[in-house]
């Protein structure tokens, strides 16, 4: 091969894919065939010609006339490929790879929401294992209910919840009722972070039944010596 030759080669232009189909065509019913008329059918548009002929892609292929057939037929029916009429109806008809592409864009969507479903469930099952942890045993029935509730229907998240449990560990009031009193209070202060809960927390213990201002360092550092705020009892009345 001579210069010339490559320069020829570059002069005809590329083929471009997007890298994300080239990774994903198997998980939307494409196999390696139908991959290659795909991209024959881009190549020929590529060159400015929108609605290759059968025989055209057969030559492309090394295929036969029914095997192209059959492939393009496979590649409508599935939602792949669609033949559209151009603006100008008296210009013919295109193939159009704009359904491949909404298929793709779905397939992405629902890839991001399986992960993000994915994280969520590992964060809830270990909220649960912190649980045990802390309470030294497996949670009963009833505690797993509720701590279900927590997650499904109040929609507290995870790191919130923990961040109760480290409350009701720090006031040595280490039970369900009191850590649910914990969320509702920060519910009804329309706390929703991890920082706000405990901005909430501190004013609580700065304004407790002593009325000595307890920083958070001293909470965790004398957790075991201090008579803390009873959230219990802030919610009567």
């Amino acid at each position: 091969m001579n210069q010339n030759e490559l320069n020829n080669w570059m002069a005809e232009g590329f083929v471009t894919l997007p890298q994300v189909l080239i990774k994903h065509y198997t998980k939307l019913n494409i196999d390696e065939t139908e991959f290659m008329l795909i991209l024959q059918i881009e190549s020929f548009r590529t060159n400015g010609n929108s609605f290759p002929s059968i025989n055209e892609l057969t030559e492309r292929m090394g295929a036969s006339f029914e095997q192209v057939t059959r492939l393009l037929e496979s590649l409508i029916r599935k939602g792949i490929l669609a033949i559209l009429s151009k603006e100008n109806k008296l210009e013919g008809e295109i193939y159009s790879l704009e359904p491949l592409y909404q298929k793709l864009i779905a397939l992405l969507s629902n890839h991001e929401l399986a992960e993000q479903k994915k994280v969520e469930t590992d964060a809830e099952i270990h909220i649960y294992r912190v649980f045990e942890s802390e309470f030294g045993r497996p949670l009963s029935p009833l505690e797993a209910e509720m701590l279900s509730g927590w997650l499904d229907q109040d929609h507290f998240a995870p790191e919130l919840i923990r961040e109760a449990l480290k409350e009701a560990v720090i006031s040595q009031k280490l039970n369900f009722r009191y850590i649910d009193r914990i969320l509702l209070n920060w519910k009804k202060e329309k706390v929703k972070t991890v920082e706000e809960a405990r901005q909430v927390a501190e004013d609580f213990h700065m304004n407790g039944r002593t009325g000595r201002i307890t920083s958070r360092k001293e909470i965790e550092k004398s957790k075991d010596s201090i008579p803390l705020y009873d959230w219990l009892e802030n919610r009567k009345g």
